[in-house]
């Protein structure tokens, strides 16, 4: 299944302030007498080159469970596929490192990477009806305490 990433309102709202205020600041400069055009057009371009790059790593953003992988997506860059038997736990988190997510309200990954260890931070909408769905997988795992945890033995 497909899950959407949850949003903040207060993190979205950052993020496109941080496209409209610089196309805005450009446009009142180019449009205004007495602007100034040449801070006018720096603005506009700082703006729509935000407004590029945020587009670019964040569009489509969403994670999927297939039969066999926890696969992620995260705009033109950020494709990951991690298999469901590598997965040790799955435990809420808010931690605010950079993540394939719009929110804060997040899920922690913990899997099996080679000889180490790997995490990703993810946000999906439905966060119980994903784990439950890990946990239905039949790959070894359970709910416990509100997290997932892998079955020992």
């Amino acid at each position: 299944m497909v899950y959407r990433s949850k949003k903040n309102a207060w993190l979205v709202a950052v993020v496109l302030a941080s496209v409209v205020i610089p196309l805005l600041v450009g446009l009142y400069n180019l449009l205004s007498p007495g602007g100034n055009p040449q801070a006018g057009w720096t603005a506009f371009l700082v703006g729509v080159v935000t407004g590029a790059v945020v587009l670019w790593l964040t569009f489509p953003l969403y994670y999927e469970i297939t039969p066999t992988a926890l696969k992620v997506r995260c705009g033109m860059l950020i494709r990951q596929e991690i298999p469901l038997s590598a997965i040790d736990e799955v435990s809420p988190t808010r931690s605010p490192l950079s993540a394939p997510a719009w929110s804060l309200d997040r899920l922690r990954i913990s899997y099996r990477r080679g000889s180490g260890e790997g995490f990703t931070l993810i946000s999906p909408e439905g966060e119980e009806e994903f784990m439950r769905e890990l946990v239905e997988s039949g790959v070894g795992l359970e709910m416990r305490g509100g997290r997932v945890v892998r079955i020992s033995g």
